[in-house]
């Protein structure tokens, strides 16, 4: 039977299979999965508001997102709304094995409410074809929240209406976005935009030098790209400047009619003690009351940027920093009507927040960030952040208790920012799969490596690939459409505070640089087939072949001992 991914929370399989027939029908509300239903069966399925042969069915007993499908005599998804009864459609597409679908019963439904991931479209341009492909991974997967974060210090990714000037090339159109969201909201994913202010602002001050702060000692030597600048943040202490950057994000807001949230950024501020001294930022902060600091001064403009989004019918978000920059010596925080996006690794952090009384998304940056930083990726001695997809899968779980709204994987840039969409899609694509898995939360495989077997033996959207594991060197004549490999890692080792440790790292550097080879006969030529440029995860990765011909043999060339390999492909 196919695997499913996420594994669901209850599967009783029945007995034999159904055949769908040319007079097969559904029920009307298929929506975008339709015309994939179609293209993998090849049949018209006409829609029905009658009884069909593969029936909607709404049951109000259900969780929100939840489903129950029966497979019978027909197939049943019931579901309590709209998303559940996608979700139960889109198991139905992974189960197809062309017309044929095995009789069972599956009841599933998520275990954290926001399941979401952050892409920085910021610092470097992702083109709109990747965004798209990603987000039908993302609803394949069963995510629920896409985080765009549209500006950051080197870019101003959106050419907004106007403000045009403000746009760093390559940008994005509104267009496009906004087709991006039409998207995402029709497979059940909100949008959250985000522009990032009052800090993270070098290219926007390069093109209004009067948002530039009068102090240069605002740099308090923090090491993330740009910070060093000094136009890092916008001068709040001027009145034109706190209206001029309102109206740029009450634009931006207008830009986006259709979402019900907007990001504001609100983090990476200068912390103190350099903060305090920037004397014209403290003597504004000292004219709105006599004890407050320069972060009670920011967080007050931050939470008039809040109410900004709130006059435009929208919900505003925010990350944490106040408590942060001011070691936790402020006046003043944030409206607790603002959900809280929280960076902080620690359980007892996250319930702080959830304490004060915010609605927050955790997005633990040593665990569910992925920064791979400087290319071939994850170096030691390097500032970078990688999650561990073993540690994800076989030990981390949702906390009940801190009563977060969800949580988030985010995808930086940072110190990679010429990398093609390749690059960060080969780091974050592991930790994607696993974290939607326990963010769904049902019952684990026996560890990472029989989750991830699951994972690359999953259909794709719209039709499984016909491949399998054919023999690497017997002489029988195959097509190989991709290779699986696994290093040989150290018993035990997991990533510390977003690291590798040497030991697990020099054995993932070690495979780096392998040759994958294909010869059409048993004396060649062998042909390079796939190469692993950058550090591979400590458990299955999967590498495409670009050459599709046919070979006989199989080799790797320059692979450590102990390297496990699968041929992936058709036999002729």
């Amino acid at each position: 039977m196919t695997a499913l991914v996420p594994t669901p929370h209850t599967h009783h399989p029945g007995t034999g299979r159904l055949r769908l027939a040319d007079t097969t029908t559904i029920s009307a509300g298929a929506g975008p999965l339709l015309p994939e239903l179609r293209s993998a069966t090849g049949l018209r399925l006409p829609e029905t508001d009658g009884v069909a042969d593969i029936a909607l069915v709404h049951r109000r007993d259900l969780a929100p997102e939840s489903y129950r499908l029966s497979v019978a005599d027909r197939v049943t998804v019931a579901a309590a709304d709209d998303a559940g009864a996608f979700y139960g459609l889109q198991t139905v597409l992974k189960l197809l094995a062309g017309r044929e679908l095995p009789k069972g019963v599956i009841e599933d439904g998520p275990a954290v409410r926001a399941r979401g991931v952050m892409l920085d479209l910021g610092r470097r341009h992702w083109s709109p074809d990747y965004l798209r492909g990603f987000v039908r991974r993302m609803a394949w997967l069963g995510y629920n929240r896409l985080q765009l974060h549209l500006t950051e210090w080197n870019g101003f990714r959106i050419r907004l209406p106007g403000f045009e000037d403000l746009a760093t090339e390559p940008a994005y159109e509104v267009a496009e976005v906004t087709d991006l969201i039409d998207y995402a909201q029709a497979l059940h994913i909100e949008v959250v935009p985000e522009i990032d202010l009052p800090a993270h602002a070098t290219a926007v001050i390069e093109r209004r030098p009067g948002l530039r702060p009068a102090d240069a000692v605002l740099n308090d030597g923090s090491t993330w790209t740009g910070s060093p600048t000094p136009s890092w943040t916008m001068d709040i202490t001027r009145p034109e400047n706190r209206e001029w950057i309102k109206e740029l994000l009450g634009a931006f807001c207008d830009a986006f009619p259709a979402v019900e949230r907007i990001h504001i950024g609100g983090d990476e501020w200068p912390v103190e003690p350099a903060l305090s001294q920037a004397s014209s930022l403290l003597a504004y902060a000292r004219s709105l009351h006599p004890g407050y600091r320069p972060t009670d001064a920011l967080v007050a403009f931050v939470n008039e940027l809040a109410g900004v989004v709130r006059e435009r019918g929208k919900q505003p978000e925010l990350w944490n920093w106040w408590e942060h920059a001011s070691h936790g010596d402020y006046r003043l925080r944030p409206d607790t009507d603002t959900r809280v996006t929280v960076w902080e690794a620690a359980e007892r952090d996250l319930a702080g927040f959830t304490k004060l009384g915010y609605h927050v998304i955790a997005s633990p940056s040593t665990t569910h960030y992925v920064t791979p930083r400087t290319a071939p990726g994850n170096r030691p001695g390097v500032n970078y952040v990688t999650p561990d997809a073993r540690f994800l899968y076989e030990e981390w779980n949702p906390s009940a208790e801190t009563l977060v709204d969800g949580y988030q994987l985010c995808v930086w840039a940072d110190w990679a920012e010429e990398q093609d969409d390749a690059y960060f899609d080969w780091y974050a694509r592991r930790p994607l799969e696993v974290l939607a898995d326990r963010m769904w939360g049902g019952p684990r495989l026996a560890d990472v490596d029989a989750y991830l077997d699951a994972v690359d033996a999953q259909p794709l959207p719209g039709g499984g690939p016909p491949y399998r594991v054919v023999p690497g060197s017997d002489g029988v004549p195959a097509r190989l459409a991709r290779v699986r490999f696994r290093p040989r890692v150290p018993e035990g080792a997991r990533a510390a505070d977003g690291k590798w440790p040497d030991e697990l790292w020099q054995a993932l550097e070690a495979v780096r640089g392998t040759h994958f080879q294909g010869a059409p006969g048993p004396d060649g030529p062998w042909v390079d087939l796939a190469v692993v440029t950058w550090l591979p995860a400590p458990t299955w990765n999967v590498l495409t072949v670009e050459d599709r011909g046919t070979f006989a043999r199989f080799r790797a060339v320059g692979a450590p001992d102990g390297l496990d390999i699968e041929w992936w492909g058709d036999k002729t």
